[in-house]
């Protein structure tokens, strides 16, 4: 238990703030909506260290990581298509373990 009262709460208005533009407002508003408060704030809680200071420094440091990594776009996906070579190499992958399987089966000799 932290008996010092050094723990610090960040709150970062995501709504409210200029540093954003409206889509990236919009793309924040979605991947931390289970985050934000109902007028749109983001809160962030460190209390690792004895020191309010270095707290302070550590929660701003977490809201900044939270917030970039919130605003990377991924690439969207090629669609592409197997090589005529990896669908021969598939199938003739497949043969062999067809017939290794059948190798180990009983035969019968009537």
């Amino acid at each position: 238990m932290n008996k010092t009262s050094s723990r610090v709460e960040i709150f970062w208005n995501v709504r409210a703030s200029r540093a954003l533009t409206e889509e990236q407002r919009t793309r924040l508003g979605e991947k931390l909506a289970s985050r934000l408060t109902t007028d749109g704030s983001v809160r962030v809680v460190a209390s690792d260290m004895r020191s309010q200071s270095r707290n302070r420094e550590l929660a701003e440091a977490r809201l900044a990581d939270l917030v970039r990594r919130a605003l990377i776009v991924p690439k969207k996906r090629r669609v592409t298509k197997p090589t005529q070579a990896s669908k021969e190499a598939r199938l003739e992958s497949k043969k062999r373990h067809s017939t290794k399987k059948a190798e180990r089966r009983k035969r019968s000799f009537d």
